[in-house]
């Protein structure tokens, strides 16, 4: 009996601390910063809409993964914004863009988040939509692949899949 006591007034104590890190910090739930996903996540995401006049380099928000995702959009729109060189995106994304039709338009919503087995990478399944046809990949089920590299994601591919 003494020992469940004292058991729970450690958890007690330990699960307070916590609460209070996080109050202090300003945050209403942890984030968890890790560079490796384990588990499928299922996301509703809401949708984040682009275009390519107003399209500015960098990602206000703090997670990698969309971070990862929204600069090849932006990449997708407008290849000349600072960020947008092979190292962050597929090679195939800055293509040529005197010759290539790009969509003006685009938006997207992540619905998962799947991790590959036995692999650091991941797969970012989005709901997308943009106003041309740029190769099939932006419209419908659009699959992001991205790799960790030096602290951050990287798309290294980008699937559709047929509806």
């Amino acid at each position: 009996m003494k020992r469940a006591v004292i058991l729970c007034l450690f958890a007690g104590v330990f699960a307070a601390a916590l609460y209070l890190v996080f109050v202090l910090r300003g945050e209403s739930e942890p984030k968890l910063e890790q560079q490796t996903v384990t588990a499928q996540q299922n996301i509703s995401d809401s949708v984040h809409t682009y275009t390519a006049a107003d399209v500015k380099s960098g990602c206000s928000a703090e997670d990698r993964i969309f971070c990862a995702v929204e600069r090849a959009v932006k990449c997708t729109l407008a290849p000349e914004i600072d960020g947008c060189a092979k190292e962050t995106v597929p090679a195939f994304v800055l293509g040529r863009p005197d010759v290539t039709e790009r969509p003006t338009e685009m938006s997207f919503a992540i619905t998962k988040i799947k991790p590959i087995a036995g692999s650091a990478e991941i797969y970012v399944y989005t709901k997308s939509s943009c106003n041309a046809v740029w190769f099939g990949l932006c419209e419908g089920t659009v699959v992001y692949a991205l790799s960790p590299v030096d602290g951050s994601w990287t798309v290294t591919n980008i699937y559709a899949l047929e509806n």
